[in-house]
C-alpha cells in the first residue's frame, strides 16, 4: 500500500507536511470538544450531587425506620415477658385443678382484658394469644377463649439458643413467642404469642413511596418472608432486581435495569431482626432537578457542531478541494495515464503547484514511454520462452504410454488415442496465448481421462465442473494440466496403493482458486518446505514444470498470485493456483 503525504511548495521551498485541512479541522474540533466536555463534566457533577443527596436522604430514612422497628419489637418482647409473670396466667397453668368454675372463668376474663390492653398498645400487634397447655385452652385478644391448636403450639416454639428478636413464621405470618418451661422438673406450661401486624408494616413501608414508580420491601431473612409497601409499582417485582437478596449487604446501593428503566436499590439490614429493608428509586427522578441544564447542554452541543460543519465546509472549499484535485491527478499518473492536465484558475499556492505538475507530467511522459514499452516486449518474449518448454515434456511420455498399451493389446488403446489426439490438437493450436477458462478446464479433463484409462483399477478422480460465472474468463494456456500431470508423476506412478485426485474451484471477491489435491503418502515436511523454497526463490534457474506455471502467472497477474503449496486433507499435496480477478485478462 502506498502512503500519500501532502507537500506544499511556496517559492520552490518545502514548508508544510501533512494535510493543512486535517490540522485546521482537528484544532477547531479539539477546541469545540474541550468546551463540550467541560459542559458534560458540569452536568455530570450536578447530576451526581443531586443523586448522592437523594440517596443519602433515602438511606437515612430507611435506616431510621428500621431502628424504630427494632425498638418497637423490643417493647413488644418486654410486654411478652411481663405477661409470663401474670398472676392469673400462673393460676390457670398451675392451680387449675383446685379452682372452681367461677374462679377459672374470672381468671380467663381478667387475662383476656390484659391481652386486649397489650394488643391496643402497639400498632404492630395484630393479635396477642396465650396457649395454656394444662387446660388445653388458647386465650387471645381477638378470639377470646378457644381450644388449643397443638400443631401451632409446637411450630411456634422458639428453638433453643435462638438469638435476636426470635421471630417465628407460621402460615405466612410472623410471630413473637415466649415459652415458659416449668421449673423443678415440671413440664412446659404455657406460651405467650404475639402476631405481628403485616398490614401496619405495609402501611409504614408505603410512606417511603413518595416518588412515582418507587417502592419498598421488608424481607425476613430467617423465614424468607417478604412484605411489600403499599403503593409499590406492580410491574416492578422483587425478583426483577434481587434474584438472591441475601447477597445484599447493609448500607449499600445497587443499580439495576428493569422494564427498560434504570433503578437504584438501597439496602439496610438489621442484625437484631435478621431483616433486610430494600428501597428502589427510578434513576429518572434524579434528572428532574437538572433537566433544564441537560436541554441547554444539548443546545450548546448542537450549536457547536453546526459551527464546526460550517467552518469545515469553508475550509474544505479553500484548501481540501484543490488538494484533492492535485492528489487525484497524481494517482491517474501513477496508474499510467500521462494525458493529465490541471486547469489553473487562481493565482495562489495551488496555482503554482498546478503549473509545476503539468510541466512535470509532460517531461516524465516522454522519458517513461520508452522504458515502459521495452519492459512489455521483454515480458512477452519471456512468456513465449516459458510456454515452449511445456509441450515436449508430455509428448514423449505419451508416446511411451502408447507403445506400452500396443504391446499389451489393451482394449482402451482406441479411446486413449482419441483422447490423446484431442489433447495434442489443443496444445498445437497457436491462435492466442489466452483462451476461455472452460476450454483450459476441458483440456485438463481430457488429460485426466487419458490417465484414467491407464490407471483405471486404482485411480479415483473427482473433477468439479467449471463455475458458470467464470467459464468465459480469459486465462493463459496450459496452467491446469501440468499441475495434474505432476500428481501422476510423483504420486500415482510411484505407488501401487489406490490413488485419489480432487480438482475443485473456489471463487470470492479477491481471487479465483483452482485446487488440485491427492492422497500421496510420500510427501514429508522436508519435501514440502523445499518445494515452497524452490518456487519462491527468484534467483533460481529452474524453469520447467510447475515452476513455469508459477512464474507465468506471477508475470501476468502480479506477485500475489501463482502456485501455493500445503498438505492436503487427503494426506498428500494440495496445490492452489490463484488468479486475481481484478487483473485478469
Amino acid at each position: 500500500m502506498i502512503k500519500y503525504d501532502y507537500y506544499y511548495l511556496y517559492k520552490g521551498e518545502l514548508y508544510i507536511r501533512d494535510s493543512i485541512f486535517v490540522r485546521l479541522i482537528s484544532t477547531f474540533l479539539l477546541a469545540i470538544m474541550l468546551i463540550i466536555l467541560l459542559g458534560i463534566y458540569l452536568y455530570n457533577w450536578s447530576l451526581n450531587t443531586v443523586k448522592n443527596e437523594i440517596i443519602k436522604s433515602s438511606t437515612a430514612q430507611v435506616s431510621f425506620y428500621l431502628e424504630s422497628l427494632e425498638d418497637e419489637i423490643e417493647r413488644i418482647k418486654i410486654l411478652q415477658n411481663d405477661t409470663l409473670n401474670d398472676e392469673y396466667l400462673e393460676k390457670l397453668a398451675i392451680r387449675y385443678s383446685i379452682m372452681d368454675e367461677y374462679e377459672m372463668m374470672e381468671s380467663m376474663r381478667i387475662l383476656h382484658q390484659r391481652l386486649i390492653s397489650i394488643h391496643n398498645s402497639n400498632s404492630y400487634i395484630s393479635n396477642v394469644s396465650v396457649h395454656i397447655l394444662p387446660i388445653q385452652k388458647t386465650i387471645s385478644s381477638s378470639n377470646s377463649v378457644s381450644p388449643i391448636d397443638m400443631n401451632k403450639f409446637e411450630l411456634l416454639r422458639v428453638s433453643e439458643g435462638a438469638m435476636g428478636a426470635q421471630l417465628v413464621q407460621y402460615e405466612g405470618k410472623l410471630y413473637l413467642t415466649t415459652l415458659l418451661d416449668g421449673k423443678s422438673s415440671l413440664s412446659k406450661k404455657y406460651m405467650v404469642e404475639v402476631e405481628i401486624n403485616t398490614v401496619a408494616l405495609q402501611e409504614a413501608l408505603g410512606q417511603f413511596n413518595i416518588y412515582a414508580d418507587s417502592g419498598t420491601y421488608l424481607i425476613d431473612l430467617t423465614h424468607d418472608v417478604v412484605i411489600s409497601g403499599k403503593g409499590n409499582v406492580e410491574n416492578i417485582r422483587l425478583e426483577d432486581f434481587a434474584e438472591n437478596y441475601t447477597d445484599f449487604e447493609s448500607d449499600t446501593i445497587h443499580h439495576s435495569k428493569i422494564n427498560g428503566q434504570n433503578i437504584y436499590v438501597l439496602s439496610v439490614k438489621s442484625d437484631y431482626l435478621n431483616m433486610l429493608l430494600l428501597r428502589y428509586i427510578p434513576e429518572k427522578l434524579i434528572f428532574v432537578p437538572v433537566q433544564d441544564f441537560y436541554i441547554w447542554l444539548w443546545i450548546f452541543t448542537g450549536v457547536g457542531l453546526l459551527v464546526l460543519v460550517l467552518y469545515s465546509i469553508y475550509t474544505y472549499n479553500l484548501i481540501q478541494r484543490p488538494m484533492r484535485r492535485l492528489v487525484s491527478s497524481f494517482r491517474r499518473v501513477e496508474s499510467g495515464n500521462f494525458n493529465v492536465h490541471i486547469e489553473v484558475i487562481k493565482k495562489n499556492e495551488f496555482g503554482y503547484l498546478y503549473q509545476g505538475f503539468n510541466s512535470m507530467v509532460q517531461n516524465v511522459s516522454a522519458l517513461i514511454d520508452q522504458v515502459y514499452k521495452q519492459k512489455i516486449l521483454n515480458q512477452k518474449s519471456m512468456l513465449k520462452q516459458l510456454q515452449s518448454q511445456i509441450s515436449p515434456h508430455f509428448l514423449y511420455n505419451s508416446l511411451f504410454l502408447i507403445n506400452t498399451m500396443a504391446k499389451l493389446k489393451d482394449e482402451n488403446l482406441i479411446p486413449f488415442t482419441k483422447l490423446l489426439g484431442e489433447y495434442f490438437q489443443f496444445i498445437t493450436k497457436n491462435d492466442s496465448d489466452f483462451l476461455p477458462l472452460h476450454e483450459e478446464v476441458e483440456h485438463a479433463r481430457t488429460y485426466t481421462g487419458i490417465q484414467q484409462v491407464r490407471f483405471s483399477s486404482r485411480l479415483t478422480v473427482n473433477f468439479e465442473d467449471c463455475p458458470a460465472m467464470v467459464k468465459d474468463l480469459q486465462v493463459p494456456r496450459l496452467i491446469i494440466q501440468p499441475i495434474i500431470e505432476n500428481v501422476f508423476k510423483y504420486t500415482v506412478e510411484n505407488t501401487r496403493e489406490k490413488a485419489i485426485i480432487s480438482i475443485s474451484f473456489r471463487l470470492d471477491d479477491r481471487a479465483l482458486r483452482i485446487i488440485v489435491e491427492d492422497n500421496g503418502m510420500n510427501l514429508t515436511a522436508q519435501k514440502l518446505e523445499g518445494m515452497k523454497k524452490l518456487f519462491y526463490d527468484e534467483t533460481g534457474s529452474e524453469t520447467s514444470g510447475l515452476v513455469n506455471i508459477h512464474r507465468r502467472i506471477r508475470l501476468i497477474y502480479g506477485d500475489d498470485n501463482g502456485l501455493h503449496f500445503e498438505r492436503s486433507s487427503l494426506g498428500g499435496l494440495k496445490v492452489t493456483l490463484q488468479l486475481n480477478p481484478k487483473v485478469m485478462v
